[in-house]
């Protein structure tokens, strides 16, 4: 064997699998993102090292993972600053933390080593990317199985303790992966969900994840179950001695002081894990030595392998909604998908939140975090409200906020995070909503001008963007921007232009690093990718949109309705004086020429506000 091999306690040749003894193997000092050749580091939203704790939220998507440049520059990623986490996983196995399937790894599947010798001869060809965090469970141990694993050692299970917290590892796992740990856990565990709260090294509280629990309860005696160490571990003080088993050959060594089981099993520690003795036969000489505690609760929970799996995403609670001087700060969920948005992003909200801001027709959010973090330099999005009676759909927890996905991708928020919330005033004429719809309306990240188009009231914006608005290369647009000091959104008027290729890739080339940079890079700044979508705005029109301050900031764009509707009529009013002339000469009678007029204007006028509201407006869905 390669001596490189043999000092790197990570390789595969030192699992678990290859040494017994060495069960249940040596866990990264750190949260990692465990692949097949390398081991990552996890860091916090600054790209500091992780403790535990957070003045805010920090989902997983959030954190940063500490790659080489050129591990960066192999993923697409720019190796400037720190990748996301989310940023990771995405470019590498198209899965995002959110889509992934909490497991907590008890024993050996938190050895790096362990993991990349089941994925290297699995026959599945299940790439091993694995994020792994470490994680403080309340009230569970982990004990060790009433068997002997042919493999040569007694692996671990999951028993209750309400005094206990201790220390495993949380691991993110896609659908292959999943499957993967699935098959090498199956003949001896259920997977099932376990309701305790577990801290994460993020600082992040889960309300519960998935756990290996085995068949035929635990080892242990009259005095509780034998309770399993990893190196470094201390005795627990609610733990006696007799009962804690730092490693895998002082358990063994226990076992052997058996007379029967020595017998049966082995006289020595190596001689039990080369005896290859099946689990069955172990499980009977155990239980004959009377010590095999075989109730454990956890085990009578439902076995969740093969049924649709509870993805991390969706593990978060809306918490309390707290008043503060500048809005109200909640946490922020998905929203559902069947809502009558019309064009429109949207948020709805709890009774609560909704009585605290005194309902409200719009609202401002911004990430609490980077509030605290970078001040006024936090991203902020304007956001229409949808109640109840208007979405069609039972309303929201009392206290939760529902975002749409384009508008916490505005903010660099993901579910689950705190956002500050608080009502803004969009001065907006209401009546010819009657007529034409609520206007569409985009949300859209803003970035500085190009030399070309500075000092001037127009925008860039791509043409795709101009289409979803309703409107051609050239047309006005109206652009809502951050809320003031009254509480109003300032709107300005001006001409949008599509913007040339040129000038969108060169944009595009220069946008990179983080906070204070010229151009800072959406996905570095904010772990969001791809971004909404882009204008250009020059420094005049960001400063009386309120948003000269912010980096990265975002401002809402509606068709200006009153030119898009002069601009029809000037057309129509060329056609119908051409056709009152054309009625004039070959209607022989005046009067019965200007009723045929009449009934043309009215049927125009009504054809050009048709028009006009497919083209401005989106119609209600027809279920």
């Amino acid at each position: 064997m390669n001596d490189n091999v043999l000092t790197d306690p990570f390789a595969a040749e030192c699992s678990p699998r290859e040494i017994p003894l060495a069960y249940p193997g040596h866990r990264p000092k750190q949260s990692t993102v465990i692949t097949s050749d390398a081991l990552w580091p996890i860091l916090d939203r600054n790209g500091q090292d992780l403790a535990w704790s957070c003045d805010h939220v920090q989902r997983l998507p959030m954190c940063r993972v500490a790659l080489e440049g050129e591990e960066a520059v192999s993923l697409g990623l720019a190796r400037t600053v720190h990748p996301y986490l989310s940023s990771v996983l995405e470019e590498s196995q198209g899965v995002s933390p959110n889509g992934r399937v909490p497991v907590l790894a008890i024993g050996s599947n938190a050895a790096p080593a362990q993991l990349r010798h089941k994925f290297r001869t699995s026959q599945s060809n299940t790439p091993l990317f694995v994020p792994s965090i470490r994680a403080r469970v309340s009230g569970m141990r982990a004990a060790f199985c009433s068997f002997v694993s042919p493999l040569g050692y007694v692996p671990a299970t999951m028993v209750q303790d309400e005094r206990a917290e201790t220390e495993m590892a949380l691991q993110l796992l896609d659908e292959a992966q999943l499957r993967q740990i699935d098959a090498s856990e199956s003949t001896a565990y259920k997977r099932v969900w376990v309701e305790t709260p577990i801290l994460l090294e993020t600082g992040e509280l889960l309300p519960g994840a998935y756990a290996y629990v085995a068949r035929h309860g635990s080892l242990g005696d009259g005095t509780g179950a034998w309770i399993m160490g990893v190196p470094g571990d201390a005795l627990p003080s609610e733990v006696s001695e007799s009962r804690w088993f730092p490693d895998q050959e002082s358990l063994l060594s226990r076992l052997c002081a058996e007379p029967t089981l020595a017998e049966a099993l082995g006289a020595t520690p190596h001689e039990i894990t080369t005896s290859g003795v099946d689990m069955e036969t172990s499980f009977d000489a155990l239980r004959s030595a009377g010590l095999v505690r075989e109730d454990n609760p956890l085990f009578e929970l439902p076995d969740e392998i093969g049924a649709r799996p509870r993805r991390y995403g969706a593990l978060f609670s809306p918490g309390v909604a707290e008043p503060t001087e500048d809005g109200v700060i909640a946490t922020a969920g998905p929203s559902i998908d069947y809502l009558e948005r019309r064009g429109r992003s949207v948020v709805r909200l709890g009774a609560e939140v909704d009585r605290l801001l005194d309902r409200p027709q719009n609202v401002e959010l911004v990430s609490a975090e980077l509030v605290c973090r970078v001040g006024e330099s936090a991203p902020r999005v304007v956001a229409t409200v949808l109640r109840g009676r208007d979405s069609g759909h039972q309303s929201p927890d009392a206290h939760a906020i529902e975002v749409d996905n384009v508008l916490r991708m505005g903010i660099g928020a993901e579910t689950g995070e705190r956002i500050l919330v608080r009502a803004a005033g969009v001065r907006r004429s209401r009546w010819p909503d009657a007529i034409l719809g609520p206007p569409n309306s985009l949300t859209m990240r803003v970035t500085l001008a190009d030399p070309a188009t500075t000092e001037r009231d127009v925008c860039l914006m791509s043409a795709l963007s101009l289409q979803l608005l309703g409107i051609s290369s050239g047309d006005y647009v109206v652009l809502e921007g951050a809320v003031s000091s009254s509480g109003r959104v300032p709107t300005v008027a001006v001409k949008a232009f599509e913007v040339p290729d040129d000038i969108r890739l060169e944009r595009q080339r220069v946008s990179s690093g983080t906070w204070g940079a010229r151009f800072p890079g959406v996905r570095e700044t904010l772990g969001i990718a791809p971004d909404i979508p882009l204008v250009f705005a020059d420094a005049s029109t960001r400063a009386r949109l309120g948003i000269g301050r912010q980096e990265l900031g975002t401002l809402r764009a509606r068709p200006a309705r009153l030119q898009q509707f002069g601009a029809e009529l000037r057309e129509t009013l060329i056609l119908l004086a051409v056709a009152l002339v054309g009625l004039l000469t070959v209607v022989p009678s005046a009067v019965i020429a200007f009723v045929f007029f009449g009934a043309l204007v009215v049927g125009t006028f009504g054809l050009t506000l048709l028009k006009l509201r497919r083209r401005l407006s989106h119609p209600r869905a027809r279920g």
